[in-house]
């Protein structure tokens, strides 16, 4: 027996939700790979720029490592952390969560004296931590690495969340329309319209949209004493 619209519309959720969590693992895994380097090169870059010399001192360096290895072991997990859970629970986004990798960086200059780098308004207000303007604008500015599990796992995710919303009851509509010629134009594809006897019957129809003949006498102001809790 063939499977019932419903049953194959499920089904086809939940295999766009195991592809979801299989493209947030291969990105979280991606991320730890590449985190410790993406430290490394952010301190080799501005410590260049301060000192005109290419290249770590080899306590310099042996910061950037450490803080590269902490990087990739505690914000790896995060997003791990983070991606495991169901979209609706998520409070934040990947991306966001990788740009608070600029504090082991920051930490590391910082440590080696170097001033802050000046930035633009736009910067400071959007991330006042990142002294150092680090923080990357996308997941290719982190590495090349990262840049098609970013997009693989932001269009399954958009993916999933469209089907999510279709498949959400539909707001129940009521509709105070008197001219029986008129009422055929008050066509909501895919919800069922209730037409009232008076616009006092639209709160008490409990609909979470009201469509109203605004040309009839008293009809703006009886809508907007029973819009208004």
């Amino acid at each position: 027996m063939a499977d019932s619209p419903g049953e194959q519309e499920a089904r086809a959720l939940e295999s766009a939700e195991n592809a979801l969590a299989a493209y947030g693992l291969a990105l979280a895994e991606a991320t730890s790979a590449t985190l410790s380097s993406w430290v490394q090169s952010c301190v080799a870059t501005r410590m260049a720029e301060w000192t005109g010399v290419a290249g770590l001192s080899p306590e310099v360096a042996a910061a950037a490592a450490a803080a590269g290895r902490e990087a990739a072991t505690e914000l790896g997990a995060e997003l791990l952390a983070l991606l495991a859970q169901d979209l609706k629970d998520q409070r934040t986004t990947p991306l966001a969560l990788l740009r608070q990798a600029v504090r082991y960086p920051t930490a590391v200059l910082a440590s080696a004296g170097v001033p802050e780098v000046q930035r633009d308004p736009f910067s400071e207000r959007q991330f006042p931590a990142d002294v150092y303007d680090l923080s990357p604008a996308t997941f290719a500015d982190v590495s090349q690495d990262l840049a098609e599990p970013g997009l693989l796992w932001g269009a399954a995710k958009a993916y999933v969340v469209l089907q999510r919303r279709e498949r959400e009851p539909k707001p129940a509509v009521a509709a105070f329309v008197p001219d029986l010629m008129d009422r055929s134009r008050f066509n909501v594809p895919g919800r069922q319209v209730t037409f009232v006897s008076a616009p006092s019957a639209l709160a008490e129809s409990g609909a979470a949209l009201w469509l109203v003949d605004l040309s009839r006498p008293g009809v703006i102001s009886s809508v907007a004493a029973d819009a208004v809790p």
